[in-house]
């Protein structure tokens, strides 16, 4: 049986469109001004919401919309993507009396990471009431840090079991309150001799010497290679380091990247090219969807100090503590930053790497 009120109703879009930069906001949540088409009470049912958020935090509470009639003992269950078992689960205890949103404040916070799929889920009590518009998730919610997808709201007839049916696209109300972690700093000098706490794509990072000093090298050419941080994400973030490119070999680029999604491969880049060129380019895997450039000669073997912003929807490039290019783009919101050397010829050294928010 699948839940039955099920009348259109408008979408309220808040914040910005999906694909646009979404800025934060702490605590938020999905739901704003939007309020049910109808209520019914015609099944025991567990109904949620599938959500995302553009940063690591924490849900602390959860919410939904009931009738003056609803009551009684409801669970509350946050479930991951693919897990067998939910990641909390409570009992709420509804007083009846009063209609609109209420709230539950989680006896623990449940750590959530930037981009992964979660879905919040409160089923039913016996009194079987609960609320729906029909439509209502026929586009993204994008709300702060909190996006939703077309088909989130879902329900099950199993209660306790992960809810995944989507009929008309309903919203049955349930919510969280999403509270983001304060944005990462990340730095490393190498003298401690390892990549602790990077990730990368690809081998071929290592740790090297450059006279006393202990230094990132990287001299495989025939791979595109990407070293991040561990588990971190940002909207915004400036990431800094020193370069040294002894020669060029062959063709390649050095530089950075920000907002890359590990997954998708999408993200900004921030290079220096063999043709003797600076460029920030928008990236759909490894090709370029668009660029722009300016001519800059280096010294090779010189060490050079290399910044990339990304701030909003602006992109700058800084060598020396000059600001040499910029550029403005929506296309990509949060995701991981690091270094990056394409089809490198020839050694590129990094030291002194820092990756911190504005």
């Amino acid at each position: 049986m699948r839940p039955s009120p099920l009348f259109s109703a408008p979408v309220v879009l808040t914040a910005l469109a999906l694909g646009g930069v979404a800025l934060a906001s702490a605590p938020g949540s999905i739901f704003t001004t939007q309020t049910p088409a109808v209520f019914a009470n015609d099944g025991f049912y567990e109904l949620g919401t599938r959500f995302h958020t553009l940063r690591d935090g924490n849900i602390t509470k959860v919410r939904i919309y009931t009738n003056a009639a609803e009551s009684g003992a409801h669970a509350v269950r946050i479930w991951g993507l693919g897990a067998d078992a939910p990641l909390a689960s409570h009992t709420w205890n509804i007083p009846g009396g009063t209609a609109g949103w209420k709230e539950f404040t989680l006896p623990a916070p449940v750590r959530v990471a930037a981009n992964r799929t979660y879905t919040i889920s409160v089923s039913t009590s016996g009194d079987h009431w609960y609320a729906a518009t029909n439509g209502g998730f026929n586009a993204p919610i994008v709300n702060g840090d909190l996006v939703t997808e077309v088909g989130s709201g879902v329900y099950g007839t199993s209660v306790g079991q992960r809810p995944w049916m989507v009929y008309k696209n309903s919203n049955y109300f349930r919510d969280v309150v999403f509270e983001p972690e304060p944005p990462s700093t990340f730095s490393d000098d190498f003298e401690d001799g390892d990549l602790d706490g990077w990730d990368q794509s690809y081998a071929g990072f290592l740790i090297t010497t450059d006279g006393t000093n202990k230094v990132l090298s990287y001299s495989t050419t025939d791979s595109n290679a990407k070293l991040f941080p561990e588990a971190t994400n940002w909207q915004d973030s400036v990431v800094e380091a020193r370069i040294k490119i002894p020669s060029w070999s062959g063709p390649g680029s050095v530089g950075f990247n920000s907002r890359y999604n590990i997954y998708e491969l999408d993200r900004y880049t921030f290079m220096y090219k063999s043709t003797g060129e600076l460029e920030i380019a928008v990236r759909d895997l490894d090709v370029v969807v668009s660029s722009v450039s300016k001519p800059l000669t280096l010294a090779p073997g010189t060490w050079h100090t290399f910044k990339a912003v990304t701030v909003g929807t602006t992109l700058e490039f800084y060598v020396d503590g000059v600001l040499e290019l910029t550029t403005t783009d929506t296309t990509y919101a949060a995701g991981t930053s690091g270094v990056e050397v394409l089809r490198q010829g020839g050694a590129a050294y990094f030291d002194d790497i820092s990756i911190t928010a504005p």
